[in-house]
């Protein structure tokens, strides 16, 4: 039986490193509020249904997304995990809900091991630099998550703790998993399942110990980039150009019916047990980014059950992403579209008996 989790941003709260940097009161919401329409018909700024600009560290909050996810059929939550050689960003609201043990949420961690970076206004400063640190440090990582992993709600298979990984090509990495494998045999689970995060197609010949998750919609963008035949494809893909104060600005549009297409053609190599397929429904950064962002316009419903269809023997799928409000990756209720998302995949999962 397939089991759709869905990727969590945790920052939707006030923290003392975010008010350093971008400014008092900054969250995620700070973004999302202040985008701006750059085109007719652009839909911006994206409103919560109801206005419901949360604050996660209030557990109303946290126990109304977890009635969501299980009214519509989502099995759990991967967290965005930030640990940079024992400095912790964004980590209250996990921490907060090993607290509280009344929210029956499960979930699992994705570590975003990668330096976080001021990039959003077109330069690149480094505000808190991946740091890996020695066998020790990685101990003392392993320790902070122990608790998380004796959690009745942190998803195992096989009696091991399932843990994404942004970057699996990113340095020690090998070393750190196969410790911390290692580690969770010496507390009494049969190991650890690393989830690799990819960014391209991967070969169907794989057979990993670990998964590997196809991230997208970045891994079809690529394959298509990559494609022979991209060119002779060019009318599928638009190039809005834009004049505004006397300047040449563009922003990239992508149909979403296209890009799931070609996750279409390369549904055969979900096939392989360690491969888990990605899924999303839009995509727009441009509340970050502005001109330099991208936008992949709204999938249809019947090409999203038509993929679902092709992949229905996987064992799991990753949905990108729950919250990702500033990069326009919502399952969660807008102003605009309501429920649709989260209905789409309720009403596929009570056609499949899952």
């Amino acid at each position: 039986m397939m089991k759709i989790y869905s990727l969590y941003l945790p920052q939707f709260h006030e923290t003392e490193e975010n008010n350093k940097w971008w400014g008092k009161g900054f969250t995620e919401w700070t973004n999302v509020k202040k985008a701006k329409p750059l085109f007719p018909g652009h839909q911006q700024p994206k409103v919560p249904l109801n206005n419901n600009y949360y604050d996660l560290l209030n557990k109303e909050s946290v126990v109304w997304q977890t009635k969501l996810m299980n009214k519509y059929g989502i099995d759990g939550f991967i967290y965005y995990h930030y640990y940079f050689k024992g400095k912790l960003l964004l980590e209250k609201p996990a921490e907060n809900l090993l607290k509280w043990t009344d929210i029956q949420q499960p979930f699992f961690f994705c570590w975003a091991n990668h330096s976080w970076n001021r990039s959003w206004e077109g330069k690149r400063t480094i505000l808190m630099d991946m740091d890996y640190g020695n066998k020790d440090d990685w101990k003392k990582h392993f320790d902070y998550l122990l608790p998380f992993f004796k959690d009745e709600r942190y998803q195992k298979v096989d009696n091991r703790p399932l843990f994404m990984i942004y970057d699996s090509n990113g340095p020690l990495i090998s070393e750190i998993t196969k410790y911390f494998d290692s580690l969770c045999k010496k507390e009494g689970f049969d190991g650890i399942k690393v989830i690799n995060e990819l960014f391209e197609y991967p070969s169907s010949e794989i057979n990993s110990l670990n998964y590997n998750y196809i991230s997208q919609p970045s891994a079809s963008r690529i394959s298509i980039t990559n494609n022979k035949n991209f060119f002779e494809k060019l009318k599928n893909k638009i190039i809005r150009k834009i004049t505004q104060k006397g300047y040449f600005k563009k922003v990239e549009l992508l149909e979403g019916d296209y890009l799931y297409s070609d996750m279409l053609e390369h549904s055969q190599i979900f096939k392989n047990k360690n491969n888990i397929p990605g899924i999303f429904f839009e995509w727009d950064n441009t509340p970050r980014h502005g001109y330099r962002g991208s936008i992949i316009k709204s999938v249809s419903k019947s090409c999203f059950l038509n993929y679902m269809d092709s992949i229905a023997d996987s064992e799991f799928v990753i949905v990108n992403a729950w919250n990702e409000w500033a990069e326009g990756m919502i399952l969660e209720p807008t102003e605009e579209k309501s429920y649709q998302y989260l209905e789409w995949i309720r009403d596929w999962k009570d056609r499949n008996n899952n």
